[in-house]
């Protein structure tokens, strides 16, 4: 296990690397033999079409993360109500989102996630919800595909800058076996303890979000840049 993060103990900076990239492969059965990509030191010629954002200066008491500037969530074409203070780090130290390559499906705060969730049965109400399946998993947002077309809106990151980065529904829906059958929206949260705040990132983009992005850290020029793109 390797960290990418900003910590004196994280790979890239045991290497003294100024720009880092991976491209992940699909966690679904796709019978791909290629391996995920790890890049170190790559050019700017090698990597054309890349959308870029800075990354924001971290708060004090969590300086190991990456942390980005959102100006708004889209779930399909609804732009969701969400407040400001989730979308950017205050001086406390809670708030605004962070990319983590280590965290598997992602995290909203409670609010967040309300807000997300909400839009999402509003959209998906065509399919039957599967509480069994709820319950036995313990994700919060189930339906049953089972003999339907598959229709899950995109989730939308508008980030500081105009860079725009679109996760298709198959990327943050976890499926049972194959995108087939059951799907739930897996996002972590802490919407059951219904809190306002809890310290630390309010949105955490995770691995599955990643999955066939280009995704490089340019340490030296303190920015985030991304395309999607099959890995």
């Amino acid at each position: 296990m390797a960290g990418f993060g900003r910590s004196m103990f994280s790979l890239p900076v045991q290497l003294k690397v100024k720009k880092f990239a991976y491209c992940l492969n699909s966690h679904y059965f796709d019978n791909t033999r290629n391996n995920s990509r790890l890049i170190f030191e790559c050019r700017d010629g090698d990597t054309k079409g890349l959308s870029y954002t800075p990354f924001l200066k971290n708060p004090p008491d969590w300086p190991d993360y990456y942390f980005l500037n959102v100006k708004n969530l889209m779930l399909g074409n609804k732009i969701l109500p969400i407040p400001s203070k989730y979308l950017a780090p205050g001086s406390n130290a809670t708030g605004g989102p962070i990319i983590d390559s280590s965290f598997l499906y992602g995290y909203m705060a409670g609010p967040v996630y309300k807000i997300v969730t909400n839009e999402l049965k509003e959209q998906m109400s065509k399919y039957r919800r599967s509480h069994a399946a709820e319950e036995e998993i313990g994700f919060g947002t189930c339906y049953n595909f089972t003999d339907r077309k598959i229709e899950i809106p995109d989730l939308i990151y508008h980030f500081a800058g105009g860079a725009t980065m679109v996760v298709p529904g198959n990327r943050y829906f976890k499926f049972d076996t194959e995108p087939t059958g059951i799907g739930c929206f897996p996002v972590d949260t802490d919407a059951a303890k219904n809190l306002e705040f809890t310290p630390g990132p309010s949105i955490i983009l995770g691995n599955y979000m990643q999955v066939n992005q280009y995704i490089e850290y340019d340490l030296k020029n303190n920015r985030f840049r991304f395309r999607q793109q099959k890995c």
